[in-house]
Formats: C-alpha cells, structure tokens, sequence
C-alpha cells in the first residue's frame, strides 16, 4: 500500500521531468524564434516539430501529474492546487522542484508573448510589403493605427 510520502515523491519525479521538458520547451521556441528573425525556414520547420514533439510530451506528463494531485486530493472534499500540495507534504525537493517549474513556465510565457510580437511585426510589414507592390494602399490606414 502507497503512503503519502510515495505519492509525494512520485509527484516529485513527475514534476522534475515536466521542468526538463519545459527547459527543452523553452529551448525550442528560442531556437525557432532566431529561426524566424533570419528566415531559415528549414531550421524554423525542424523547431516547429520538435515543439509539437515536447509539447505532446508534456501534455502526458500533465495526465500523470493530474493523477497524482487527484490522489493526494482524496478525502478533502475538492482538487487541491499544486501550491496547496506543498504546503501539505512540506519538502525541500518538492518546494524547489516546483519553484523551478515555475520559473522555466513563466520564461516560456515571455517568450511566447515575444513571438507573437515577431508575428504580428512581421504580418505588418507583409501586408505595407505587398500594398506598396500591388498599389493597393488598403492597409494603410489600419497599420497606421496599430
């Protein structure tokens, strides 16, 4: 019979491997990021499928850690956070490996939000790009206001 001391470390591993993932997460969207800004388009496909690669890797890791925050929920009624779960099964590797998590989710946010500028740069100048070359000025006035 599991104890709650295995369901923690369980929940420890399982959290470690998601922040390896995440690291190598962020590693991609970096990677496809400059793949974007020099417009290597091999090397911006090859970041794409490595993503989607980690991506789907994650998303089994997260069934795996649902399961266990399920498991450590049992008996109290509701879902516990992951925050909640720390507080309740206090270890230092459970704390750090959480906090590391943490901070590889909010790098992976920034970068996301830097790549969506990058897009939506780059759809601006296609579409000035294209009206210049066309003669149709169309977008002038919508680039203007963005």
């Amino acid at each position: 019979m599991k104890t709650m001391n295995d369901y923690r470390d369980a929940l420890v591993r399982v959290l470690r491997r998601e922040c390896e993932t995440a690291e190598r997460i962020d590693e991609a969207m970096k990677g496809k990021q400059q793949a974007f800004i020099r417009w290597h388009t091999a090397d911006l496909q090859a970041m794409l499928e490595e993503e989607r690669t980690l991506l789907e890797a994650m998303a089994l890791l997260e069934k795996e850690r649902t399961a266990l925050v399920r498991t450590m929920s049992a008996g109290r009624g509701r879902l516990l956070s992951m925050s909640e779960i720390v507080a309740l099964e206090p270890s230092p590797e459970l704390e750090a490996v959480y906090r590391d998590l943490r901070a590889v989710s909010a790098r992976i946010i920034r970068r996301n939000n830097q790549n969506r500028d990058l897009l939506q740069s780059s759809m601006s100048f296609v579409r000035r790009t294209l009206s210049f070359i066309t003669g149709n000025f169309r977008y002038k006035l919508l680039d203007q206001k963005v």
